[in-house]
């Protein structure tokens, strides 16, 4: 091995070409490291300015005295809503509640005739406990004051009772219209 140094060595002194292209390496690799630090250095800089932004408003948020009265509103705002829910014991039932609505509203409104009435099982609200989706998808023939009276018993109900889609259809003489509605029920 030192047979093999020594020769690099000799080889060195009498090489001008490759002594530069050596310096030319170790100026690369200087050159290469000086950016990856100054970059590095930038990152962690801004790492810095996120903590310290983040953490100013950490404070401004804590030094607030009003959170007794957020609570509060945020109670209230809850109760609300939730006032506005259906209410059921069970998922079938809130089936059976909201088919029974729908149908008393038809009867009400007197849409008569060929009717297609099919009210899809409960099923539960993504991340919210206790919350149950009704949908119910109806497709009749009706006059055009009927639909828009059904659609203003949807809207005005106390209950939240969401239109998802209508669809109007005007065929000869007749106006068909195809509509989604979905109740939201919590349980009792």
């Amino acid at each position: 091995m030192s047979q093999a140094f020594s020769q690099l060595l000799t080889e060195l002194r009498q090489n001008t070409r490759l002594r530069m292209g050596i310096w030319a390496i170790i100026v690369i690799l200087l050159s290469y490291t000086s950016l990856w630090l100054k970059d590095y250095n930038i990152e962690i800089q801004q790492q810095y300015r996120e903590a310290v932004t983040q953490l100013n408003r950490l404070r401004a948020v804590a030094n607030q005295t009003q959170w007794t009265q957020r609570a509060i509103q945020a109670q209230r705002l809850r109760n609300q809503l939730e006032a506005q829910l259906w209410q059921a014991e069970t998922k079938g039932l809130a089936q059976a509640v909201f088919q029974k609505w729908v149908n008393a509203q038809l009867t009400k409104i007197k849409i008569e005739g060929r009717i297609n009435l099919k009210v899809k099982p409960a099923v539960e609200v993504k991340l919210i406990n206790h919350l149950w989706q009704v949908t119910a998808d109806l497709t009749a023939n009706v006059e055009p004051h009927k639909l828009i009276a059904l659609i203003a018993a949807v809207t005005k109900h106390p209950q939240l009772t969401v239109i998802e889609r209508l669809n109007i259809q005007k065929i000869k003489d007749k106006t068909r219209f195809s509509l989604l509605i979905t109740a939201y029920f919590q349980t009792k």
